[in-house]
């Protein structure tokens, strides 16, 4: 069943990287936004510690129920990924440094945009061989 295996960990890891992407981008956000907050230490998302942890686990999303109207949505507390603080050098005011974040704010776009055009292009795909199948 290769069609089975190639779609759904692909599918399976673009998911997972653009949901890790997403979180670290507010981690990244929240310390540019805290550039002028007194002693605040940025936070970060290590990208490929998570992503691996996401490939090596069954990330199917938990629901529960807290009343009977209501659906929750969430992932179970073993999935979520808890940012860390970053050690870094004092500027006298905090740990933040501009630079470092606007880079980091750098390579997650870029790692969120591969992780958007790989999805999309594989949906591509598999709409032209739905597409040819039908001839």
């Amino acid at each position: 069943m290769p069609d089975h295996v190639s779609f759904t960990k692909t599918f399976h890891a673009l998911e997972s990287a653009i949901s890790i992407a997403q979180q670290r981008h507010s981690c990244i956000t929240g310390n540019i936004s805290n550039l002028d907050t007194s002693n605040y230490k940025p936070k970060d998302i290590d990208f490929d510690t998570a992503m691996a942890r996401a490939l090596e686990s069954d990330q199917r999303i938990a629901l529960s129920r807290t009343h009977p109207g209501h659906i929750g949505v969430g992932l179970a507390p073993e999935h979520r990924i808890d940012p860390f603080e970053q050690t870094g050098e004092w500027n006298g005011y905090n740990w933040v440094n501009i630079d470092r974040e606007m880079l980091k704010l750098m390579e997650n776009n870029l790692m969120h945009r591969a992780a958007v055009e790989s999805l999309l292009r594989k949906i591509a795909i598999l709409k032209d061989v739905i597409r040819e199948g039908g001839r």
